[in-house]
């Protein structure tokens, strides 16, 4: 086997590794499994979502809060991983995904869909891959009522006060008590998306 079919399949299993990894960790998360999410990380991993940055062990544990009792979250995620760039021992992973949830407020069961791009590091530890931080890119989201004839349960004009990228999941996460970051990643705010983009590729280049 030539030295360019071996560096061709040495990247290929890279790729598996990785997307696989990438898919196994939202799996983790939305079947309750707060060991192998954790695993799926090196330690400390910085998390950011609509209702939470910090390590990746809180994340664990606001999770596990988040999806107990009475008004416990159900959502899920679909996740498309797609672009992969390696360097050596790092590597960035960016994947199309789908955030979808079932809920009720104010009597009326409605489902809520976020469209977005999960980008996550990646490090080579000795187990092999691990991420070692998850932020999302927001594209657009919006709710429907199950029941088509009921009215959306929605404060209209405290919805215009959230950014459109993500403006329907923080007026979710506001009437759920969580507080929501209005400086998030969204396709509505390229100069953000940009400096980012250039913060990441930084990163894997110098591992800074």
């Amino acid at each position: 086997m030539d030295d360019e079919l071996l560096t061709k399949l040495k990247w290929l299993i890279d790729r598996t590794e990785i997307f696989d990894l990438v898919r196994y960790e939202r799996f983790c998360r939305d079947q309750r499994d707060w060991k192998g999410l954790i695993d799926s990380f090196v330690p400390n991993s910085r998390v950011r979502t609509t209702w939470f940055d910090g390590p990746v062990e809180e994340f664990a544990d606001a999770s596990r809060r988040k999806m107990t009792g009475a008004d416990a979250s159900v959502a899920k995620h679909w996740i498309f991983p797609t672009k992969l760039q390696i360097n050596g021992p790092r590597a960035l992973v960016e994947s199309p995904a789908l955030i979808f949830d079932r809920l009720t407020f104010d009597g009326v069961e409605f489902d809520s869909f976020q469209y977005c791009r999960f980008v996550s590091r990646v490090v080579k530890t000795p187990p092999g891959w691990r991420l070692s931080s998850f932020e999302a890119i927001y594209q657009r989201d919006q709710m429907q009522p199950v029941d088509l004839s009921k009215a959306q349960p929605v404060d209209w004009e405290l919805l215009k006060t959230f950014r459109k990228s993500y403006r329907f999941f923080a007026y979710i996460q506001n009437r759920r008590g969580y507080e929501v970051d209005p400086e998030l990643l969204g396709d509505d705010r390229p100069d953000l998306v940009a400096a980012f983009q250039t913060e990441e590729q930084h990163w894997l280049t110098t591992g800074e």
